[in-house]
């Protein structure tokens, strides 16, 4: 079976690219990534995977799914995997995967329990290497602390080139929700993006939806984001939140 070019699992803003991750400048593991996305010599094509680790909202799915995007747009076939989804199918699903340019897993901690699982991702990795294929994963923990038993398997976590994300601060947070703002053509007051952050959920794509709701209430009202346009817009969008 021919595996298809990969489909994101959810709508991405158009701005989650690896250069608009925060702190890309600074960051080790998106200058990595750029270069092992880049055309490669044969010698060069052994290097080993990328494994990805962090808490929730450190940024892992959005540095996923920009590796994928980048990769598009090298002219690379690819395929992404949110492994919590598919966890309760066949690993079958990763049969012929090889022939694609660049693997991307997500989540792949909700398969450790599985040995039938565990068997197909150190099969793949194998046949991946094999080809000279490139190999991204994400988790939320580093490779021996994900509850994998196949010690195979886990060998080859380890030999991937890791990196760590962590956690934003509320100071980053602000600056990244200011930072997405002005990409869409707003500006974000001081004022109202600590409001957001003291009064909304603090997960980035959760305080993302919320600038879209804004955005687009800016732009039917004719209104500047104020703090009580905001308290007004998000008042009828939620209801039952205490803003």
């Amino acid at each position: 079976m021919q595996p298809t070019q990969f489909t994101l699992a959810v709508t991405l803003p158009d701005d989650e690219t690896l250069h608009s991750f925060y702190g890309a400048d600074s960051s080790p593991a998106v200058a990595f990534i750029q270069q092992y996305l880049l055309p490669q010599t044969a010698a060069l094509s052994l290097q080993p995977p990328v494994f990805v680790f962090g808490a929730s909202g450190s940024g892992k799915s959005h540095l996923l799914y920009a590796a994928c995007v980048q990769a598009q747009e090298l002219g690379l076939t690819s395929q992404l995997l949110a492994l919590d989804e598919f966890a309760q199918y066949s690993p079958r699903m990763l049969d012929n995967l090889e022939q694609l340019d660049l693997v991307c897993l997500d989540n792949i901690g909700a398969v450790a329990g599985d040995s039938h699982w565990q068997v197909a991702l150190f099969d793949l990795y194998n046949r991946l290497a094999e080809h000279g294929k490139k190999l991204i994963i994400v988790a939320d923990d580093q490779p021996t602390a994900l509850g994998f038993t196949l010690p195979d398997l886990v060998s080859r976590l380890q030999a991937c080139t890791v990196f760590q994300l962590r956690l934003l601060s509320d100071d980053d947070k602000q600056k990244l929700l200011q930072q997405k703002a002005r990409v869409r053509g707003l500006d974000l007051p001081d004022e109202v993006a600590r409001y957001l952050l003291n009064r909304q959920q603090r997960d980035i794509r959760a305080l993302v939806s919320t600038l879209d709701i804004l955005d687009k209430a800016s732009m039917v009202h004719q209104r500047r984001l104020t703090i009580p346009f905001v308290k007004d817009v998000l008042s009828s969008t939620f209801p039952v939140t205490d803003l």
